[in-house]
Parts: C-alpha cells; sequence; structure tokens
C-alpha cells in the first residue's frame, strides 16, 4: 500500500519497541500472577488506605463465591455504580472470576438512564455506592434486580485522608440493601475462577452515546483488553511506577489506561474518586506518582490550583491527556512548569483505547502532529466510498486490531453500520493524516458532544427535553469551552401558552433533574424554529453557525 495513502501501522521508524505478543489469558490471570509474584506490594491506595495484591485476590473471591450463591452464572450481566475506590476494584474482580460480564455506569446518571442500561444489559445484580441508593433502588424494584449491594466508600480509607463532603456521611445501611463490608467477610475458601475464552468472552458491556439518542453497550472480550495492557510497554511503564487514577472505572480509560494495566505491570494505583486539584497535588507528592493519564481539564485545574507552587510534582515522569483535544497553549505551560512533556491521547471506547495510540516521539515534536502510532492496530482514513484518501485530505477514522470490540450488545442494525466483517470499525471521527504520520482529529461525522472526556449524544439531550410540558421543539449541540473543551447548549422553541412564562433557567434546572450533570445543557437559547432538513432532521451545523 502506498505510503502517501491515509494509512498506517506500526512502523519501526518511529523509534520505539514493537507491542509484545498479547497475551491469550483470563484477566482475572494478571491479579493471579501478582498475587503469587508480589503479594504484599500495594496494589491500590484509596483515602491513603494500601490494599495488597494478595488481599484484593483475596477479597474478590470472596465477591465471586456470593455472586455464585446468588445464581449469577458465566455470561450473566452484574452492574456496577461506583466511583473509583478499593471496593470498586474488588467488585470488578469478583465479577471476571464468577465469569459474568461486567456493567459499569457513570455515578452521575438519574434514574431514567439507570433504568435504560439495567434494562437493556439485562443485570441481575447491582453493586452502588450507599449514597445513590435511593435513586436505584425504585428502579432495582421495578426490574426485579435483587441482591443491591451497598457500598460505603470510607469502609476502606484513613483518618488521614481528605474524603470530599459528599462521600463523607456516616455509615447506614438502607433497608432491602446488602452491605459490601458484610459480602466480603463470608466464604474465605479461595475461588475456582470460572474458565474463559479470551478472545470469544466477553468481560464487559460498556455503554458510550449513540447517535440514536440512546446508549450502546460495546461488547468488549478479555483479549480486547488483553491488547490494551500490552499497549502499554509502548510508553515504558514498569512494575515500579505508581499510577494516579482519575479516569473512572466506568470509562474505557479507566481501564486501559488505568487499572487493567497496574495490574498487568503489578504496579501501585492511586485511585482519586473526585478531582480536587489540591487533594490531588497532595495524593502525587505523598505517594511519589509517576505516572499520570488524565482528561485536558485536570492538568488545567491542576495549573490554575491556588496553592499550585507549594506541590512538589517532581516525580512524575510521564503524563498523557486524553479523553478531548489537548490546547497547544497548555502543553507548553504543563511542561515549563512541571517538567514533563503533556502527550496528547486519542483513542475510542470501541476500540478500547488502544488506537491509534498515545505516541508523539520525542524526536518528532518539531512537527506539529495531534497524535501519532497506530501500535497494535491498522489505521486508515477513508472517503464516503470508503477509500483511502490521499494524506493531508480529511476522511472518516477507521480501525482494525485485537483492541476492536465484537460489536454493540442487541444492537444488530448498528453493528452491521460500523463493524466489517474483516474486522474495521468505522468511528465517526472525521480528520487527516500529514505527511509524518501524524493524525488530526478536525471533526465528528456524527455530531457527538465531548465535555470533559464525556461522550455526549445531542439527540439523547433532545430527547429528555421534550419530556418539559412547555418544550415545543428542541436542538443540541456542543459549544467550544475553555475548560470542557465544549459544552452542551440547547435551543428551544416554547409552546406559544408558554411563552414569557418558562425561562432558560428554568429549562436548565429540569436538564439537571433529568439527566446526569454532564449530558444537562449549561446554555440555552430559546429561538422562533429550529432549523431541519427536508426530512426532519435537526441541522446541528446551522445552530452551531449561530
Amino acid at each position: 500500500m502506498s505510503r502517501e495513502l491515509s494509512y498506517q501501522k506500526y512502523d519501526a521508524t518511529w523509534g520505539v519497541n514493537p507491542v509484545p505478543p498479547i497475551p491469550e489469558t483470563p484477566l482475572y490471570g494478571f491479579l493471579k500472577e501478582q498475587a503469587q509474584k508480589k503479594p504484599n506490594k500495594d496494589a491500590v491506595i484509596f483515602f491513603h488506605k494500601k490494599t495488597t495484591y494478595n488481599e484484593l485476590d483475596d477479597l474478590s473471591d470472596r465477591v465471586a463465591h456470593f455472586l455464585v450463591e446468588n445464581g449469577v452464572r458465566k455470561g450473566d450481566r452484574v452492574a456496577t455504580m461506583l466511583p473509583n475506590c478499593t471496593q470498586h476494584v474488588i467488585v470488578f474482580y469478583g465479577i471476571l472470576k464468577a465469569g459474568a460480564v461486567i456493567v459499569p455506569f457513570n455515578v452521575m446518571l438519574k434514574a431514567d438512564e439507570i433504568r435504560y442500561i439495567l434494562q437493556e444489559s439485562g443485570s441481575k445484580v447491582l453493586f452502588c455506592v450507599d449514597l445513590l441508593f435511593p435513586v436505584v433502588k425504585p428502579v432495582a424494584d421495578e426490574l426485579k434486580i435483587t441482591p443491591v449491594v451497598t457500598v460505603h466508600v470510607k469502609d476502606f480509607s484513613e483518618p488521614t485522608a481528605q474524603i470530599p463532603p459528599i462521600l463523607a456521611g456516616d455509615k447506614n445501611v438502607p433497608d432491602g440493601a446488602a452491605d459490601f463490608m458484610h459480602v466480603i467477610s463470608g466464604d474465605t475458601a479461595p475461588f475456582s475462577p470460572v474458565a474463559i475464552d479470551p478472545k470469544r468472552d466477553l468481560v464487559m458491556f460498556l455503554y458510550t452515546s449513540g447517535t440514536t439518542g440512546f446508549p450502546k453497550g460495546a461488547m468488549i472480550s478479555h483479549y480486547n483488553f488483553c491488547a490494551a495492557c500490552a499497549n502499554s510497554e509502548i510508553i515504558g511503564i514498569t512494575g515500579q511506577d505508581v499510577f494516579i487514577m482519575l479516569f473512572p472505572l466506568f470509562h474505557v480509560a479507566g481501564y486501559s489506561l488505568g487499572l487493567l494495566v497496574s495490574v498487568y505491570k503489578g504496579l501501585t494505583a492511586v485511585l482519586v474518586p473526585r478531582f480536587d486539584p489540591v487533594d490531588m497535588m497532595d495524593l502525587i507528592q505523598r505517594f511519589k506518582v509517576t505516572i499520570m493519564f488524565s482528561p485536558p481539564t485536570a492538568y488545567i485545574g491542576l495549573l490554575n490550583a491556588p496553592d499550585f507552587k507549594k506541590y512538589d510534582l517532581s516525580s512524575i515522569r510521564t503524563t498523557v491527556a486524553c479523553g478531548a483535544p489537548v490546547p497547544p497553549p497548555l502543553q507548553k505551560e504543563w511542561e515549563e512548569k512541571v517538567g514533563t512533556y503533556l502527550y496528547n491521547g486519542y483513542g475510542c471506547t470501541e476500540t478500547c483505547a488502544s488506537a491509534p495510540g498515545i505516541i508523539e516521539m520525542e524526536h518528532k515534536r518539531k512537527f506539529a502532529g495531534e497524535t501519532l502510532g497506530a501500535t497494535t492496530c491498522e489505521l486508515k482514513i477513508v472517503n464516503e466510498e470508503k477509500d483511502i484518501v490521499p494524506r493531508g485530505e480529511v476522511g472518516e477514522f477507521v480501525h482494525k486490531g485485537p483492541g476492536i470490540a465484537l460489536g454493540y450488545w442487541k444492537k444488530p442494525k448498528e453493528t452491521a453500520e460500523q463493524f466489517t466483517d474483516d474486522g474495521w470499525w468505522y468511528s465517526g471521527d472525521m480528520g487527516y493524516m500529514d505527511d509524518d504520520g501524524f493524525v488530526y482529529f478536525t471533526e465528528r461525522k456524527k455530531d457527538l458532544i465531548i465535555a470533559s472526556g464525556y461522550n455526549i449524544a445531542p439527540a439523547e439531550v433532545e430527547n429528555y427535553l421534550y419530556g418539559h410540558p412547555a418544550v415545543k421543539e428542541a436542538g443540541v449541540v456542543g459549544v467550544p469551552d475553555e475548560y470542557r473543551g465544549e459544552t452542551v447548549k440547547a435551543f428551544v422553541v416554547l409552546k406559544d401558552e408558554y411563552k414569557g412564562k418558562v425561562t432558560e433557567k428554568d429549562i436548565i434546572a429540569f436538564g439537571k433533574e433529568k439527566m446526569a450533570a454532564y449530558k444537562a445543557p449549561k446554555v440555552v437559547e430559546f429561538i422562533d424554529e429550529i432549523p431541519k432538513t427536508m426530512t426532519g432532521k435537526v441541522l446541528r451545523r446551522v445552530l452551531r453557525d449561530r
């Protein structure tokens, strides 16, 4: 294939070692291996409390026992609504050992959003943080999901830690819930994990926004995530490193660039449930953090914290910003003030964040490229006819490789549209490749909004807005935001009888009530008519041009 075309796979001239052979092993195998090799090494640190690999292996065995005793069998789905915490890690590996499929979802979701994911996934058991139990209980009762296990995050904490006020309340096991601490006090006998075929058996449904307005569950196999683990070798992560994990364990980066890589390499992960710049700098300094993967907003928050100069961040040697485009001025300021280069990452849920990669070679910084490095995959950029375009020409990013998900759960039409029989996945992301192989993102073919690293489907937001009695029509777009990258703006046509009676603030408040905070419109503008095509589709381009 011509080098002049927008096609890329691993190239030895990049100056990095190739990805090693991808292990064909169940993901729980990495934990078992580290528990044998490094039983007393700290696996995770949460609110200053340390949990070793041996303890993590033992406690997840107990969760697996609990699940099997409650009727969970291989292939069944178990949902989690938990922040980053030690209990979440224990639950994750317990679900894997039981042969089940984890369905993690955002702790910010509201009742209707929770209902959709639980019902569509067919989840049988739910683990949730205790303060959200009043939100999930009516839905769990309606869908007959039992048991619901509640987690009190302070159960795994030390008095020295600064706990966010929202998580700092006293423990109260609600009626109708099972207490997580009781679950792990159960059977202490080692659990024999269920046999897994890594390439065929699923480990996770990871829900991602879809253009139809309903999230799609990307079906991810054990082998998909094994590819992401192997990909970590490219940036030289070692067992002596200390990760700080801000990306949540309901986001692909929380696994592909966090937990799974940590366990695969046998290093220590410092878990962060909620971003606070001062607390995060204290954790970096206190535990000598060396690796940081975070959305650009986190780096902006750290640099602008009033106490920034008081903390020693010199232990950090590798920093990667991903989940949204990284502004070059941010890269420059971070390098000047912290001393490490802020790499610009690109990845997708359906690629397990492993394509095209996070590599900007040190010796290639003179090029202004966004990202380079299809290390475990192939990348091509195609036109509407699906022909590969010449370099410099904008087209759609298409990926192929071992990290590509197996399709969308219960969505054969969407699966057929985006996944080909010969292994390619059409991302809907548009951009171009320059002569040096760097890839530049320019726009989204599928109109998704990316705010603070979260994908938001405009149609989903519109669907919820239509639930307001005053809304006649709605059109939602992303608008530039210096901090979040993009933010959600809603254009609303009011019904005649509500004009002058309902305000923009009323619509914003309704959105906050019905949707997760990151999805809810931050800006509302009333207009007389939503621009549409002849077939009735919202002309988002026209709205963005306003």
